[in-house]
């Protein structure tokens, strides 16, 4: 019987959800650790448990060798990265195996001492727009006047009504500095009955995002990448990082490829191309 290439492609295509080759890049928390309480983010509801918590070099070695695929280390996570003394130690660990490596900070902790070693050590840096941002920047530029002209420092602006009001001047003031500067979608992370679910519900209102757009089928995170926590646990994305919402497993007690390719992991792709609702993606701002 003469092989039919259609319909060789069409069953290539309906397993590809199936058995999902590993992520090129990962998501990780290097620490829950946070000099900063903003009113959006998780990290106030943040259990006792976790608080203050902070990821081992060699926990970060040992998710680095169950995922020989990797291309890039995005640090990013419910605390400020730079809060982890050993993050320069696990870049370094992630350079010596030919990977990029990208830090998400809100600034705080960038000063003219260790600006040569975040720059050393980080590939690519966003910095959360917040008091600290411009004085982070430029100490940055004065280190590296070319960071912006070469795509390697952005910032992202949290999109509440009050940023959105003053995004122009943001924008042009960045611009002057050859920086580019990005709007991030404001999103609940918060449940009905979190301390501020409410707040939040108000602000996206304000701003027109009251409605949900999905983006079922059309996100790239449960195919291309997730999150680990400090702790190991595995969760689909940035936006649903809280592991008491969901997690696939712990990185730290199993293989990643084997939560990678779990039946819930595959339960959760089949439903994402079907698309099927649930209620840990629901809300979720459509990129």
């Amino acid at each position: 019987m003469v092989p039919n290439p259609i319909r060789a492609g069409l069953l290539r295509l309906r397993r590809w959800h199936e058995v999902v080759p590993l992520p090129s890049e990962i998501v990780i928390e290097p620490t829950t650790r946070c000099d900063l309480e903003c009113p959006t983010c998780l990290h106030r509801a943040l259990p006792s448990a976790r608080k203050g918590r902070a990821m081992s070099f060699d926990d970060f070695k040992r998710i680095l060798e169950g995922i020989p695929t990797l291309e890039q280390v995005v640090m990013s996570g419910l605390g400020e990265p730079l809060q982890n003394r050993e993050v320069h130690r696990m870049c370094t660990e992630a350079h010596l195996r030919g990977l990029r490596t990208k830090l998400v900070t809100n600034g705080m902790k960038v000063s003219e001492e260790n600006a040569y070693d975040i720059l050393f050590s980080f590939d690519f840096i966003e910095i959360s727009f917040n008091a600290a941002t411009i004085p982070a920047i430029d100490i940055l530029l004065a280190e590296q006047p070319s960071l912006g002209t070469e795509g390697r420092l952005t910032v992202s602006v949290l999109g509440t009504p009050e940023n959105l009001r003053v995004f122009p001047a943001i924008q042009s003031t960045l611009a002057r500095k050859g920086i580019r500067c990005r709007i991030t979608p404001l999103e609940n992370w918060w449940s009905e009955g979190d301390p501020s679910y409410q707040q939040v519900r108000e602000m996206m209102l304000q701003i027109g995002q009251g409605s949900v757009k999905k983006r079922f089928g059309g996100c790239r995170w449960p195919f291309t990448s997730a999150f680990i926590s400090c702790d190991g646990e595995v969760t689909p994305c940035t936006s649903r990082m809280d592991p008491r919402r969901i997690t696939f497993g712990n990185a730290l007690e199993t293989p990643f490829w084997a939560i990678w390719d779990s039946e819930p992991y595959r339960s959760f792709r089949r439903d994402h191309l079907r698309g099927i609702c649930n209620r840990i993606c629901q809300g979720c701002p459509l990129e």
